[in-house]
């Protein structure tokens, strides 16, 4: 054979392989499963496994096993029970089963990733989110029933859409009017279940709910302005609420002060009264004692006086002159005035009584009474004459 020919045969023969290699060989990433149809045999495998292997001319879909999906990015909408519409803003991951069986029944009913995502998730996703709105009102979903909203819809994305019963309640608004609205709940069976009314999808092909998170709503502006003026009230009442508490406290703190007060007025009061009476009582033992001082001192004059007059009497009887009686008159007198004008008799006293009910009168505090009776005496025993 020609050696050009040899040449042309191994530059097409190359290029042949060169252009049937990727039919020849396929690699799986780790995070995907792909899903192989035989060539000829059309026979279905699936390689959960990463790495390299053998294609054989073989399609090849690949599907990642984790994947998530953006609500408002899938421009999903809901309406709530008093007709207001509002794009939801969130996100749900998923993860799709490793049974090859329910691998291969998805693959069969849905052919790709892509028709999964988009007609089978995004699909049940938008119905979850929708039936859960229907519980209640668009005001409603902004705060107090965020939470049961978001829990709604992953429960029925998860096991199936509820049965809802309707019924009209009274109810009252943020003005204090009283209207009418129509009630809607969750239909439960005797144990508290919800009831299924149509089970969910993704069980039948093995697909988890990972994560399912409501962050908020796109409200109109009608909505929206509803909203604010609730949430400004709802400010406004926490506001008063803290004013009042602080209004209580506030008085109590006072009350409490104002006892304190009065006790303090209180103790200081009976520490004035108790100084006083002990003041009085100090005051009242010292007059006592000055009386009693000034007692002794007259009682030792009169006792100088009577011993005096003795010595003087013992003169009269041994006989005296007149000259000498004269002066012994004279001598005692003064010896007594001497006597009591040494007496110290208290600057201040303090005497009890009026005298004729009882009670001591000032000269016989002192004694002079007594004094002035014996010198009485002497004069009338004659032991002075």
């Amino acid at each position: 054979m020609n050696k050009n020919v040899v040449a042309i045969l191994g530059i097409i023969g190359a290029g042949v392989f060169i252009g049937c290699a990727p039919m020849l060989w396929e690699t799986n990433i780790y995070g995907n499963y792909q899903i192989k149809q035989a060539a000829g045999t059309g026979k279905i495998t699936v390689r959960n496994d990463a790495g390299l292997y053998w294609q054989g001319f073989g399609d090849i879909e690949t599907y990642p096993v984790s994947e998530d999906i953006d609500f408002e990015e899938s421009g999903m909408k809901v309406r709530f029970n008093d007709g207001s519409i509002a794009p939801v803003k969130g996100t749900v991951k998923f993860r799709l089963s490793l049974n090859e069986d329910k691998q291969k029944i998805l693959h069969r009913d849905y052919g790709n990733f892509e028709n999964v995502k988009r007609d089978l998730i995004q699909k049940n996703v938008a119905e979850a989110l929708s039936q859960a709105a229907t519980l209640m009102a668009a005001e409603d979903s902004y705060s107090t029933r965020r939470a049961e909203f978001a829990d709604a819809a992953k429960s029925q994305l998860e096991k199936g859409i509820f049965k809802t019963t309707s019924k009209l309640v009274d109810a009252i608004d943020e003005n204090g009017t009283k209207f009418r609205k129509l009630n809607i709940s969750i239909a439960r069976d005797e144990n508290g279940e919800p009831i299924i009314q149509k089970p969910s999808l993704l069980n039948d092909y093995g697909i988890e709910i990972l994560q399912f998170v409501v962050n908020d709503f796109d409200y109109d502006p009608k909505v929206q302005e509803l909203i604010d003026k609730k949430k400004e009230a709802n400010q406004m009442k926490v506001v008063s609420t803290a004013n009042a508490e602080k209004a209580k406290q506030d008085a109590i703190t006072a009350e409490e002060q104002g006892k304190a007060r009065v006790a303090e007025a209180k103790a200081n009061a009976e520490v004035e009264k108790i100084t006083a009476v002990v003041e009085a009582e100090k005051k009242a033992d010292v007059a006592k004692l000055q009386a009693l001082q000034a007692k002794y001192e007259a009682e030792k004059v009169a006792e100088i006086g009577k011993a005096e007059a003795e010595v003087a009497r013992q003169k009269v009887a041994a006989g005296l002159s007149p000259l000498e009686k004269a002066t012994l008159e004279k001598e005692t007198a003064i010896g007594i005035a001497k006597e009591i004008a040494n007496v110290k008799f208290p600057e201040t006293m303090v005497i009890a009584g009026g005298g004729k009910e009882g009670g001591v009168s000032p000269w016989d505090a002192v004694g002079l009474n007594q004094m002035m009776e014996i010198t009485a005496k002497i004069k009338e025993a004659k032991i002075i004459k």
